[in-house]
């Protein structure tokens, strides 16, 4: 089976699960000191991390689908990493500026001190997501160190087709080894941790469906895997020994990988239907997900200032931040991060290098 021509419900299925990170993030927010000083609707959304969890599957899952007629081809290294470079770099300094921006400009508004506590040392991991140091200013770039490590990972797939296999299967075992043997052992940087193993349980899924049907897999197994997921989920939030655990991480990553599984089959069939909505949000979620906690914190200090934070019930202080977050980082997404990821496709690839755009667009 070679490329499908548009895979609408994962594009949905993304969007799904940045709003759920979008969700925890609103009400952790809420337990900083000057909002409320407690997690936001008592930890209902607590669960909203796993999010994460299969936004690493997915991009293992992405990579190697639409990548997989590169690998073994070194030609085609120089456009795999310009494709990756353009991907994840642009849109995330423009967050980052953002983010500093309108941190500068509500210090300046409030007469407080405007230095940002930012050193060379932060250069490397903040400006360049190098896993040197910890990325500042916009949270959640710390996954994008993982990212810019898968992308390298795979990009021995591309140079050496058995090379990479080999390195991919050492990886795998290696990986397995330390979190049901070894948990208490370093990661090495995350190589070893649950997210990289995460990231192969995608690359495996894209290279089973890639160039085969499997006539049996159909909207049974899809609801199978959401209940494996929600279950893998129920298991962290009340019966690991600590969220996030090995096990809890490897059950998210099975069965967020039977849910894109299914999905891509019933897919291939014509037996599934996304709402227009949906996959048009999960088209931005890249952007949903940097910036939604800028805007977040935007919506919250502007209600605290108001003197509404306080006066208005809780869950309207949550519902109204989440709204506007929500619409500002969907604008973000269809106004600068789609039209400048097409500008500069256009303008850093070749001709014959540049993806269908119909095709996982905006990867």
């Amino acid at each position: 089976m070679g490329n499908l021509e548009r895979m609408h419900s994962i594009e949905a299925a993304r969007g799904i699960a940045a709003f759920a990170v979008v969700l925890l993030h609103a009400a952790n927010l809420m337990a900083v000191d000057h909002f409320s000083g407690r997690v936001g609707l008592g930890g209902l959304f607590g669960f909203g991390y796993v999010g994460v969890d299969f936004f690493f599957t997915l991009s293992g899952f992405i990579i190697a689908f639409v990548h997989f007629d590169d690998i073994g081809r070194p030609k085609q290294l120089g456009t795999y990493v310009r494709k990756r470079l353009v991907r994840i770099y642009p849109i995330y300094w423009f967050c980052l500026v953002l983010a500093i921006a309108i941190l500068v400009t509500g210090r300046m508004f409030l007469n407080k001190d405007t230095s940002l506590g930012f050193f060379n040392s932060d250069i490397a991991g903040t400006i360049f997501l190098l896993p040197v140091s910890a990325p500042k200013f916009v949270e959640v770039a710390w996954s994008l160190q993982y990212e810019l490590m898968f992308y390298g990972a795979f990009a021995l797939l591309v140079a050496n087709r058995r090379l990479g296999i080999a390195s991919f299967l050492i990886w795998f075992i290696a990986i397995l080894w330390r979190l049901l043997l070894v948990p208490e052992n370093s990661s090495f940087g995350g190589l070893l941790s649950a997210y990289s193993l995460q990231f192969l349980f995608g690359v495996m899924t894209a290279a089973i469906t890639r160039n085969r049907d499997f006539a049996w897999a159909g909207k049974s197994l899809f609801l199978f895997g959401v209940c494996c997921f929600g279950t893998s989920t129920y298991y962290e939030r009340a019966m690991a020994d600590a969220p996030h655990g090995p096990v809890g991480q490897l059950l998210l990553g099975f069965s967020a990988s039977l849910i894109l599984f299914s999905l891509v089959e019933l897919e291939k069939k014509k037996l599934i239907h996304t709402p227009r909505f949906m996959y048009q949000l999960g088209s931005v979620s890249y952007s949903i997900y940097l910036s939604h906690i800028i805007f977040l914190n935007l919506a919250y200090s502007v209600l605290l200032k108001a003197g509404l934070y306080h006066r208005l019930p809780e869950v309207v202080v949550f519902s109204l931040s989440v709204v506007a977050a929500a619409i500002c980082s969907v604008l973000i997404g269809f106004l600068v991060e789609l039209p400048l990821g097409r500008l500069l496709k256009r303008q850093t690839l070749p001709v014959q290098a540049m993806p269908n755009p119909a095709v996982l667009n905006h990867h």
